[in-house]
């Protein structure tokens, strides 16, 4: 492997100049100049760094030494070394007496930008690492876990410790520019110390895991977790996304599970709940369940119930009070002072409901039948367009 690369040794090149003054060649291995102020040197062999290799070490040239070699000019040369090998040699170009004194700066240089080189590629090929990582455990099949076990102790993630996965999905505003802006996204994201894996999944989603769950204050709809995470997407004017948020588990097995909970529970929030942004699998463990619901007879009946029910709900006023009845457990005078009505009026809703659909919601089998019936229209129809 060559680690002295044009591109690294033309930069080395155009820094050095710009602190010494004079001008600087970068040879490979092999003694060809690959990097250099003269641009028509490019690609020549340099005698000179043959020599300097040869040595491991300086080889000064001055201008009777330069009539006699091929390809060089007065000055000095000294080999560049990274993981104690020689991997090139630094050139200055001019009188020896004068340049000699530049030359260990300039090798020290080179030497350097080799080692962050080094360093940026082993973090590129770390994050590769964790994003195939990942994506292994998104498309997972049963028999994956011990291959999915040894990719994580090459990348260094312990799986047993409890993680919890997140789904960043793009709302439809952001489809047109959506690739470019997740890039962002993770950008922004990664390297964060509550992130441990993040990864572009599709063009509309992203994919995270979380060392843990933060607890949510009373009176908040989100953790202090996803709400830096909002914070930090808002302030940069990426915003609105969608974030569905799984059970937290341990092992591979757990990391799998934490993913597909937060893809059914993005599924399930995305259908029943469009108006919501956050989503949590814990909130939401009966509609979930009918995330990946298929067309059978008992959902043909359940939809054509609640088909007839639009029907005469052409205002929507008696779904807004199933809705909000459900999620106040059936306190009238909790749901009255929300919907801003009488509770006769309530009561008559409620009796035009039971009218309507034949099931009676103040009857806790009747409501939870009535809510599946919406929850399965709603997820047939997500699922089919």
């Amino acid at each position: 492997m060559s680690w002295l690369t044009k591109q690294l040794a033309q930069a080395i090149v155009s820094r050095t100049m710009q602190v010494i003054g004079y001008n600087v060649n970068v040879m490979d291995e092999r003694g060809r100049i690959i990097g250099s102020g003269d641009l028509s040197r490019i690609n020549q062999k340099h005698e000179g760094a043959l020599i300097a290799i040869e040595r491991k070490g300086r080889f000064e040239i001055d201008k009777e030494s330069a009539r006699n070699l091929q390809g060089v000019m007065p000055g000095t040369n000294l080999v560049i070394q990274f993981r104690g090998e020689v991997v090139g040699v630094i050139g200055i170009t001019g009188d020896p007496a004068e340049v000699t004194k530049y030359g260990e700066l300039v090798k020290m240089t080179a030497e350097m930008y080799l080692e962050q080189a080094d360093l940026l590629e082993k973090a590129r090929w770390d994050k590769r690492m964790k994003e195939d990582f990942l994506l292994s455990v998104i498309h997972a099949e049963p028999g994956d876990q011990a291959m999915l076990r040894l990719q994580a102790e090459r990348i260094g993630l312990k799986p047993d410790k409890p993680r919890v996965a997140c789904i960043l999905e793009l709302t439809d505003e952001q489809d047109a520019d959506s690739v470019p802006t997740l890039r962002r996204v993770v950008e922004l994201l990664e390297g964060r110390p509550t992130i441990d894996l993040i990864a572009i999944r599709n063009t509309r989603q992203i994919v995270l895991f979380k060392p843990h769950l933060h607890p949510r204050k009373p009176n908040m709809d989100i953790c202090e977790g996803i709400r830096k995470i909002r914070k930090l997407l808002e302030e940069k004017q990426i915003a609105p996304l969608r974030i569905a948020v799984g059970k937290a588990y341990s092992g591979i097995d757990g990391l799998i599970a934490s993913y597909r909970s937060a893809q059914d529970t993005m599924r399930a929030g995305q259908a029943i709940l469009p108006e919501h942004t956050v989503y949590y699998s814990e909130d939401m463990p009966n509609e979930t369940v009918l995330a990946n619901v298929g067309r059978s007879w008992v959902t043909d009946e359940m939809e054509q119930m609640w088909q007839r029910f639009i029907q005469e709900d052409r205002s929507g006023e008696l779904r807004q009070t199933l809705q909000v009845y459900y999620e106040e457990s059936g306190e009238q005078q909790r749901i009255a002072q929300r919907l801003a009505i009488h509770r006769n009026t309530l009561r008559y809703r409620l009796q035009r409901i039971a009218d309507v659909t034949g099931k009676d919601p103040k009857s806790f089998r009747d409501l939870y039948t009535l809510m599946s019936a919406w929850w399965i229209h709603a997820m047939l129809r997500s699922n089919e367009s």
